[in-house]
């Protein structure tokens, strides 16, 4: 059994949450054939990690807590990636930053018509971790920048699309995939297999649309808005990302947006010298953990952001530097250099 859900908090994760995550992905010993994993709830998947308690404990002098959280949530995201077994994370609902360490890395990703997927991070004054700096500058054109720094959603069908979902499948057809893992037994130790169950469920592309027009239109949201919704899967690649491709193939992030700046000056950093470094998995979560355990230790503007939207909800968060371009070069890199007691 995976650790108790949190449905009240959007099954947010905690230490425990990722403790007893961690020490399930390590079992190589269990006889488990496949994994597929849930939120409880109805709405949400996993809406990320409890930032507000890393940062209240931050703030009483205890930033040891948040150090434990993000080194055990980075420890569990790289297990996951080298789980013997088929891992399928069924992403309906809201799905964000912590959610999506936890399923990014397993072998299959499902999204539905309820899925709303974002890496928000660099609002709350912190930087996309649980392995962005591996999977964003992998998506296609420059999706990846454009996630990182606006924090900006995607729903539905653009989740495959985008390459963060492996399978679109109607959220009606979700009890077929329980009883299609379950029938298949031993067998559903078989990646090829479990793909080809899963690509059954999925509909035609005329129909995907359909299921999306039909889930925005009960939401009430605007399928032209395209910040919020896409009644067509391939939208996102065909008119939205080569808009994204022309603002954010800039040369500097100062170039591209403004607002959190020393966030967004880090997570620019972060991708390039992922990019440039081809860094494996491993190597991006040292990485992110090093920039983690300095912005819990007040660094940078994590316990500021998170102090502004989720603990004093005043929403005027007191940054550091008024722009991106203020943010001292010498600043960022000292972030990233080595930590001498890690």
């Amino acid at each position: 059994l995976l650790p108790a859900h949190r449905p009240r908090a959007l099954n947010s994760l905690n230490l425990g949450m990722v403790s007893a995550w961690l020490e399930f992905s390590r079992r190589g010993e269990s006889p488990v054939a496949a994994v597929v994993v849930r939120g409880a709830g109805g709405k949400a998947f996993c809406a990320g990690g409890d930032v507000k308690e890393v940062v209240l404990r931050a703030r009483a002098g205890d930033w040891s807590y948040g150090t434990a959280f993000f080194r055990t949530e980075y420890v569990n995201n790289a297990a996951i990636a080298q789980l013997p077994v088929p891992y399928i994370a069924v992403i309906d609902g809201i799905t964000m930053g912590g959610g999506v360490g936890v399923s990014y890395h397993g072998h299959f990703r499902v999204a539905t018509e309820r899925t709303v997927l974002a890496m928000p991070e660099s609002g709350i004054g912190l930087f996309p971790d649980v392995g962005a700096s591996f999977f964003l500058h992998r998506l296609p054109g420059h999706l990846g920048r454009y996630m990182g720094l606006t924090g900006q959603r995607l729903m539905g069908a653009e989740v495959k699309d985008a390459g963060f979902a492996t399978h679109f499948i109607p959220s009606a057809r979700l009890p077929d995939l329980d009883r299609g893992v379950l029938e298949l037994g031993p067998r559903a130790a078989d990646l090829s297999l479990v793909d080809a169950l899963l690509r059954s469920l999925e509909p035609p592309p005329s129909a995907a649309a359909a299921v999306a027009a039909a889930a925005a239109a009960a939401a009430g949201t605007d399928n032209n808005n395209n910040n919020n919704s896409s009644s067509n899967s391939s939208a996102l690649l065909e008119w939205k990302l080569p808009l994204i491709n022309v603002h954010f193939g800039r040369r500097t992030v100062a170039e591209v947006v403004a607002g959190s700046p020393l966030s967004h000056a880090v997570t620019w950093e972060m991708l390039r010298r992922s990019a440039a470094g081809h860094m494996t998995l491993q190597q991006c979560l040292e990485m992110e953990f090093l920039l983690a355990r300095r912005f819990v230790a007040g660094e940078a503007d994590f316990l500021e952001g998170v102090r502004a939207l989720l603990i004093d909800k005043d929403n005027k968060p007191r940054w550091r530097y008024g722009s991106v371009k203020e943010v001292p070069e010498l600043v960022v890199q000292r972030l990233f250099e080595p930590l001498v007691d890690e």
